[in-house]
């Protein structure tokens, strides 16, 4: 009995010390937008964009994509765009030179692509170039 509680113990530490530091941090490339993404568990998670660039958050699943691998599917909302619900579809897992497509609904039925590009890793030799610019003042409107 003793042994099993310590093994309970030991493996509760082990995944909760482990779920709260999976922290990732990619930037979209030519884009101020630099978001961090917390992992709440293995599928789920939290992301928030600098408060510099949009300020954007939200969050989102990892799934299966058919024929494609796998993604990171996060639902965004802007403070500075009302009205609009942001999609963010990532590649997973995070290289970089992954690609990303965001997309934009204003009525929860119709998504449209609004902007394609790479990302990057975060303090990586191969982090792309940044703008002024977030993704969402970039999309086509």
């Amino acid at each position: 009995m003793k042994k099993t509680l310590i093994w309970s113990a030991l493996a509760l530490a082990v995944s909760s010390s482990a779920a709260n530091a999976r922290t990732v941090e990619i930037s979209l490339d030519g884009t101020c937008n630099i978001y961090s993404i917390r992992f709440v568990d293995t599928v789920r998670v939290a992301v928030q964009d600098t408060p510099s660039c949009s300020g954007t958050y939200g969050g989102g699943v990892i799934g299966t994509v058919k024929n494609s691998g796998h993604a990171l599917v996060l639902a965004l909302q802007d403070p500075s765009s009302p009205g609009v619900q942001w999609m963010l579809d990532i590649d997973y897992p995070f290289v970089d030179g992954g690609s990303f497509t965001l997309y934009q609904t204003t009525n929860g039925t119709n998504f449209v692509d609004a902007l394609d590009g790479t990302y990057s890793m975060v303090g990586t030799p191969g982090m792309g170039a940044k703008t002024a610019k977030s993704a969402t003042a970039l999309a086509r409107h």
